[in-house]
């Protein structure tokens, strides 16, 4: 194997390294291409050939990974959701003053609203900006 072969052999693995600790697809279309071009090295004895098989890999391998990431929802969850809350006292139309994460926040009782008392328990549904939907248990 000669020196330009090994160094992209080297570059794969370093790009595959990295895309381990970092977990986006991308890159491993950079590692496949940096391993094609190691290949293209090895087999022949010209590094633009090397290169231009390396590109060609990336190029359709980015392509590749943007459709898997197209197809995977991007889902945002909000570490909030589901956690509990005790109201504090009403403050009109549905609106409650809650404990919540060791302070209080304003909070819109979207189900359960029978059951809401002071001291009643709750649990976050959604947020907008600092207000709480909740669910009263």
């Amino acid at each position: 194997m000669d020196k330009l072969a090994f160094a992209w052999a080297l570059l794969a693995a370093a790009l595959l390294a990295a895309e381990l600790m970092a977990g986006t697809v991308y890159m491993l279309a950079w590692a496949a291409g940096a391993a094609a071009a190691a290949a293209a090295q090895w087999l022949g004895d010209s590094w633009m050939l090397a290169a231009a098989v390396g590109a060609v890999v990336v190029v359709l391998g980015s392509i590749w990974a943007h459709r898997v990431r197209a197809r995977q929802p991007q889902r945002m969850v909000d570490p909030d959701f589901g956690g509990e809350v005790s109201l504090l006292r009403p403050l009109g139309a549905e609106r409650w003053r809650v404990q919540f994460r060791g302070t209080e926040w304003d909070a819109r009782v979207v189900a359960g609203a029978e059951h809401a008392a002071v001291a009643a328990r709750g649990r976050v549904l959604a947020r907008q900006a600092n207000l709480l939907s909740i669910e009263v248990l």
